[in-house]
């Protein structure tokens, strides 16, 4: 009997030592987390930028989020979006980056210029012309253009249409090769066979 005290005494030390062991994983898991926020935490400046200091709570959090990491801002119509931008950018150059390597990118014209304009007055015309500030079919055009040359062919001086554009394009293309069609001599008349045209 007295074994079996000892037995499960032992038993019960050994699960009381593994307890322990992990609450001390445990411990030092959150020490570590806990260390890391804290460094975080003094990283940030006492004091709101004056770029951010207009924007509200959640406005504010996007903008001034930690720039090493992938940030995504989902917001609808009217909710501040060209202004959290704006800010956004000037957080960027604030933490170091040179204006250069900086790209914005928008879905209009109008919030492309706003966020030049806001830019430009916040921290200058020689900043803000150095930054990259465009819609996604602006970028894609001047990307288009600048790798022309890598197609066969390619020139960078083609053009745009748009839809009437178009259709105005390839009528005046199939009336013209039906003139030229009909303005040809017909080998069938020749040679007794139609053509497939």
């Amino acid at each position: 009997q007295l074994e079996h005290v000892v037995t499960q005494s032992r038993e019960a030390c050994v699960d009381a030592l593994r307890k322990l062991e992990n609450a001390q994983e445990e411990l030092a898991f959150c020490a570590f987390w806990q260390s890391v926020l804290q460094e975080r935490i003094e990283a940030l400046p006492s004091e709101l930028p004056s770029y951010a200091r207009s924007l509200n709570e959640q406005q504010r959090r996007a903008a001034l989020a930690p720039i090493d990491a992938p940030l995504l801002v989902l917001a609808g119509a009217g909710s501040g979006k060209t202004g959290v931008m704006a800010a956004r950018v000037q957080h960027i150059l604030a933490s170091g980056v040179p204006p250069a390597s900086v790209l914005a990118l928008t879905f209009t014209r109008a919030a492309e210029t706003a966020i030049r304009e806001r830019l430009t007055a916040s921290v200058g015309v020689r900043v803000a012309k150095a930054l990259r500030v465009a819609t996604f079919h602006s970028l894609a055009l001047s990307i288009c253009r600048e790798f022309a040359a890598a197609l066969e062919g390619g020139t960078a001086d083609f053009a745009l249409v748009t839809g009437a554009q178009q259709v105005r394009l390839v009528t005046r293309a199939l009336v013209e090769y039906r003139i030229a069609r009909a303005a040809r001599p017909s080998s069938s008349s020749s040679s007794g066979s139609s053509s497939p045209d």
